[in-house]
């Protein structure tokens, strides 16, 4: 079995793929799924958000509630939202970007603090040869708060696999880690933290750093276009 670490999503993948967005989509649809929602479709077009069929329309553009959408993709707020059996709409900017490269893997999962041991586990599970840990990037680059969750999820599967060599990226994370011990203050101190901050999102770092806090493990479960744009279908683990 090998781990692969990357702090910028490259592709090609062939087995199982850990997307590591943690501020904030694989948190907070991580959060979404473990709340009940029954899927979660994920798409960077505000315009396809609007238009698929859903019980709630998630997003933020620049610290703001676009029109036609209920609420904002904050973990604090998606914490008080009742979703059992709910169909959720999702909008990024970042994670529709990974996901097409990842798009010939045989497993993709969303990966966080807040789900580190059931999603590992699932990886472990799942995998054949290999498990590559990604962290998505934030606008292009890379971003500190998605390779400190990376190294993190990858420290973990090294644990409990103990053949399995770390990569060079596995090593970068872990110096990261040395680096930045409590994950809440690496994300305070991640561009995508200051980012939050500045727009009043403090809470949502503290949130996002809790480490194992949720069972639910998001999969991508199936892939369709809606005016040429792709939409991305991801449901709790062995839901689908």
């Amino acid at each position: 079995m090998r781990v692969r670490v990357e702090l910028w999503p490259r592709g090609p993948y062939r087995d199982v793929v850990l997307l590591v967005d943690v501020l904030r989509a694989s948190t907070s649809i991580g959060l979404l799924l473990e709340k009940g929602a029954s899927e979660v479709l994920v798409t960077a077009s505000l315009r396809v958000a609007r238009e698929l069929p859903a019980d709630l329309r998630l997003a933020e553009r620049e610290g703001i509630l676009p029109e036609g959408f209920h609420h904002s993709t904050s973990p604090v707020e998606i914490g008080k939202l009742d979703l059992s059996g709910r169909r959720v709409v999702y909008t990024s900017e970042n994670l529709p970007r990974a996901l097409a490269l990842a798009h010939g893997a045989r497993v993709v999962y969303l990966g966080s603090f807040r789900n580190a041991r059931a999603v590992t586990r699932a990886a472990i599970r799942a995998a054949q040869e290999e498990i590559a840990v990604v962290a998505v990037g934030h606008r292009g680059h890379e971003a500190l708060d998605d390779a400190l969750g990376a190294g993190f999820l990858a420290k973990k599967l090294l644990r409990a696999l103990p053949k399995a060599a770390p990569d060079d990226g596995s090593l970068i994370a872990s110096s990261l880690l040395r680096a930045f011990p409590d994950p809440q203050e690496a994300l305070w101190h991640s561009a995508s933290g200051r980012l939050l901050r500045s727009r009043g999102f403090t809470e949502d770092l503290a949130r996002a750093s809790l480490i194992s806090h949720d069972q639910a493990v998001p999969r991508l479960s199936g892939i369709e276009s809606h005016l040429g744009r792709a939409v991305y279908r991801f449901e709790a683990d062995g839901t689908d």
